[in-house]
C-alpha cells in the first residue's frame, strides 16, 4: 500500500550544527576559497535545508558540493554529498533514482564516515521498490559493519529497517523479533525517536493482523512521544498509521480525521510526499465507503501533485486506485487503460511486486470485459513473474541470510556470556565432580569403541548409503515439484478460460494445441527424471545392437515435428543412406530426443535445425545444430552437470529439468562414445555425438 511507505526509516547520522554561529559566504562571491573546509560547509548546509524541507535550495547546494568534491578528489566530502542527494530523492519519493545513484558505486565509499548511511539508503530504496531480497542483503551487510564499528544508533535503526523488510516479505515472526530487538536497544540508550518509530511499526503489524486494540495502544504511545519531542514528521507517520487502522476497523470518521491531520501537518512543514500519500489514502477510504466520485477526486489531486513533483511511485499508486474505482463501477475499458499506464510506471522503476500486482489486475479486468485473448496473455505474464518471485525462493533467501549473519544483538550475546560465567562460579565443585564422571565415561566409551569398531564401520557405511539415497530422492522431488508447477498452472489457466467460455473457437483450437504440446514436454520431463533416478539407483544396463543411423534419426524427427511446426522451425536431416553402428537403441533415442527437444525450446520462431550424420573408418558422427539463443559462456562449464539449467526462461512457456544433457552425456559414455558441444551466445549451438564404429 502507498500509505505504508511512511513506515520506512530514512536513517541519517546524528550531526550537531551551529548555523547561527557559523556564517556561510554566498556561492557567487569570487573570494571563496574552494577547499575541503568550504566543501564541508556546503554539505552541512545541504543537510540542514533537507531537515527544514527546503528541497529546491538544498538541491542547489548538493550539486555544488558534488562538483567541488570531484574537483578536489575528496572521497569523504563526496560521500557526504551523495548521502544528502540520496535523502533528497527519498523525501521526493524517487527510490529508483537512489538505486541508479548508488547501486554500482557503494563500494567506492568503503571506510568513509558515510559508508553505512549510504548502504542503508540503498537498502531502503530497494525495499520501497519491492526488491526485498536485495534490500535484506544490504541491510545485513550494513548491520554487521555498524556493529564492528561500534555505531550503536545506526545498528538499532538498521535492525528496525530489517523488521520492515521481513514484514514486506510476509515473515511476521521475524519482523516482530527484529522490532523488539531494536526497541530493547533503543531503550538502553533512551532514544525516544527510534522507540516511537518501532512502536508505530508494531502497531501497523498488529493492525494488519487484526489485533486492533494492541495496535491502537502502540500507535497512540508513539504519537504521544512524538508530540512531546515536537517531531512533526513522525507525527505524520503516526496519524497515517492510525488512519489505516481505523479504516481496517470500519471506523471511517476517525480514519478521515487522522488523514485530515496528516494534510494539516504536511502543509505546515511543506512535505509534499506526505500530502500525496494522505490524499491517496483518502481516495482508498472513500472507495471503501462507495463514495466513488469523491474517491476519484482525491486520487486525481494526489496524481496531479505526484506529476508536479515527479514522484513516479505516486503516479503508479493513484492510477491503480482510480482503475480500481472504475472496475468497481463496471467501466472496465477505462480501468484497463489506467492499469496499463500504471504498468508502464512500474516497469520504468523496475518494481517487480508492483508489476506483478498490476498484471493480475489486468488479467481480471480483461476477463470481466470479455477479452479472453488479452486476459490469457496477462495471466501468462503474471504466472511467469509469480513463479520467479515464488515464496519458496524468498524463504530460502531469508534463511540463507540469517544463517550467515543472524540478528542477535551484541547486548544479548554479552548477557548470555555473563550468565554463563555466574553459573560457572557458583557451581565450581559440581563441575569438577561432573568432569570426573565424564572422564570415567570417556574411558569406558573408548574401550567399547575398540571392541565394536568393525560393527560401527558397517553401520556408518549403511547410514551413508541410506543418506545418499534420501538425498537423491529429496533433490529429485524438489526439482520435479518446481519444474512441473509452471506448466500445470498454465494448463489450468487455459482450462479455466475454456470452462468459463471466455475463449472463441479459433483461440480454443490454438489453446488445445498449446496444451497438447505442453503435455508432450511434461512427459519428456518426467521421462528424464525417471531415467536419471534409475541410473543413480542401480545403473543402466547397455544392450548393444547393429542399427541404421538414418532410420533412427527419421523416427526421432517425426516425434519432434509437431513442436517444431508450432514455432515454424525448419528441420532437415543430412546423412548418407548406409551408416550402421553398434549402439543401444533406447539410450541413443534418449540422447537424440533431448538434443532435438532442447534445440526447439531455445530457438526463436522461423529458426532452423540441421541434423547431420557422417562416418570415417573409426567413428560415426551425429550433430544437431541450431541457430537459436546459444548458451551463455558462464553456464557452459557446468552444462553436463545434473540439475544445471541453460536459461532462466526460454519463451513459449517451456521449462527444462536440468537433467537432460547430464543423462545424454552419461548415456553416450556408456555406449563407448562421447557428447560434446560448441556454442556462441546469440548465434547458435551445435552438439556432436561420437560413437565408435
Amino acid at each position: 500500500m502507498f500509505g505504508m511507505l511512511s513506515v520506512i526509516i530514512f536513517l541519517i547520522a546524528d550531526y550537531h550544527h551551529a548555523f547561527g554561529k557559523q556564517q556561510i559566504l554566498p556561492l557567487q562571491e569570487e573570494t571563496i576559497q574552494r577547499d575541503a573546509t568550504y566543501l564541508n560547509q556546503l554539505n552541512d548546509l545541504s543537510y540542514h535545508l533537507l531537515e527544514l524541507h527546503h528541497y529546491d535550495s538544498a538541491k542547489v547546494y548538493i550539486n555544488e558540493a558534488l562538483h567541488l568534491a570531484d574537483i578536489l578528489g575528496d572521497r569523504e566530502g563526496e560521500a557526504y554529498a551523495l548521502s544528502n542527494l540520496g535523502n533528497y530523492y527519498m523525501d521526493r519519493g524517487l527510490p529508483d533514482s537512489v538505486v541508479q545513484l548508488l547501486d554500482n558505486k557503494i563500494a567506492n565509499y568503503q571506510n568513509t564516515s558515510k559508508e553505512i548511511t549510504l548502504g542503508n539508503l540503498l537498502a531502503n530504496a530497494h525495499n520501497m521498490l519491492g526488491n526485498f531480497t536485495r534490500g535484506l542483503e544490504i541491510y545485513l551487510q550494513m548491520l554487521e559493519l555498524a556493529e564492528q564499528k561500534g555505531e550503536k544508533r545506526m545498528a538499532i535503526g538498521i535492525t528496525q529497517n530489517i523488521g520492515n523488510n521481513y514484514q514486506s516479505l510476509g515473515d511476521i515472526p521475524a519482523a516482530v523479533y527484529a522490532y523488539l530487538s531494536s526497541l530493547e536497544m533503543a531503550e538502553e540508550i533512551n532514544d525516544t525517536l527510534i522507540i516511537a518509530v518501532v512502536l508505530d511499526n508494531l502497531g501497523t503489524i498488529n493492525s494488519n493482523e487484526g489485533n486492533y486494540e494492541i495496535a491502537e495502544e502502540y500507535l497512540y504511545r508513539a504519537l504521544n512521544m512524538n508530540q512531546q519531542t515536537g517531531h512533526l514528521m513522525n507525527q505524520i507517520t503516526n496519524h497515517m498509521s492510525l488512519g489505516g487502522l481505523y479504516k481496517n476497523m470500519g471506523r471511517f470518521d476517525e480514519a478521515q480525521k487522522n488523514y485530515d491531520r496528516v494534510l494539516e501537518l504536511s502543509d505546515e512543514i511543506g512535505h509534499s510526499l506526505s500530502k500525496i500519500q494522505a490524499l491517496y489514502n483518502l481516495g482508498l477510504l472513500n472507495s471503501q465507503m462507495e463514495n466513488y466520485a469523491k474517491s476519484l477526486q482525491f486520487f486525481e489531486e494526489s496524481l496531479e501533485m505526484s506529476r508536479d513533483h515527479n514522484i513516479l511511485i505516486g503516479t503508479y499508486f493513484n492510477k491503480n486506485g482510480m482503475a480500481g474505482v472504475y472496475s468497481e463501477t463496471g467501466d472496465y475499458a477505462r480501468a484497463i487503460e489506467l492499469y496499463l499506464e500504471a504498468l508502464l510506471v512500474a516497469e520504468m522503476v523496475d518494481a517487480k511486486e508492483m508489476i506483478r500486482g498490476t498484471l493480475q489486475n489486468l488479467h481480471e479486468s480483461y476477463a470481466a470485459f470479455g477479452d479472453s485473448a488479452n486476459a490469457y496473455r496477462f495471466l501468462k505474464q503474471y504466472t511467469d513473474l509469480t513463479d520467479s518471485l515464488s515464496q519458496t525462493e524468498r524463504i530460502e533467501a531469508l534463511a540463507r541470510q540469517e544463517s550467515i549473519l543472524g540478528l542477535r544483538s551484541e547486548r544479548e550475546r554479552t548477557e548470555l556470556l555473563q550468565d554463563s560465567l555466574r553459573v560457572q562460579r557458583t557451581n565450581t565443585i559440581i563441575t569438577w565432580v561432573l568432569l570426573g564422571i565424564i572422564v570415567a565415561a570417556l574411558l569406558t566409551t573408548i574401550v567399547l569403541y575398540h571392541k565394536k569398531k568393525k560393527t560401527n564401520l558397517i553401520l556408518r557405511s549403511q547410514s551413508e548409503e541410506l543418506r545418499n539415497v534420501n538425498d537423491v530422492k529429496d533433490r529429485l522431488l524438489s526439482v520435479l515439484a518446481h519444474d512441473l508447477r509452471t506448466p500445470i498452472t498454465n494448463i489450468k489457466g487455459v482450462l479455466y478460460l475454456i470452462r468459463e467460455k471466455l475463449i472463441d473457437k479459433e483461440d480454443l483450437e490454438k489453446s488445445l494445441g498449446q496444451i497438447d504440446l505442453q503435455l508432450e514436454q511434461d512427459i519428456n520431463t518426467l521421462t528424464n527424471y525417471l531415467q536419471w533416478a534409475q541410473s543413480q539407483r542401480d545403473g543402466i544396463k547397455v544392450r548393444m545392437e547393429f542399427k541404421s543411423i538414418p532410420e533412427l534419426l527419421n523416427k526421432a524427427v517425426s516425434k519432434i515435428k509437431q513442436s517444431a511446426e508450432i514455432k515454424d522451425i525448419y528441420l532437415k536431416i543430412i546423412t548418407d543412406k548406409e551408416i550402421y553402428v553398434d549402439l543401444d537403441e533406447q539410450l541413443f533415442n534418449v540422447i537424440i530426443r533431448n538434443l532435438l527437444s532442447n534445440a526447439v525450446k531455445y530457438i526463436d520462431e522461423g529458426g532452423q535445425i540441421i541434423i547431420r550424420a557422417s562416418q570415417n573408418e573409426k567413428n560415426v558422427y551425429i550433430s544437431v545444430e541450431d541457430n537459436g539463443k546459444g548458451i551463455p559462456y558462464n553456464l557452459q562449464p557446468t552444462l553436463f552437470k545434473p540439475f544445471a539449467k541453460v536459461h532462466a526462461s526460454v519463451g513459449y512457456g517451456e521449462i527444462g529439468t536440468g537433467l537432460g544433457l547430464s543423462i545424454c552425456k552419461e548415456f553416450a559414455v556408456k555406449m563407448g562414445g562421447d557428447l560434446t558441444f560448441e556454442s556462441t551466445p546469440g548465434v547458435g549451438t551445435k552438439f556432436l555425438l561420437t560413437l565408435n564404429k
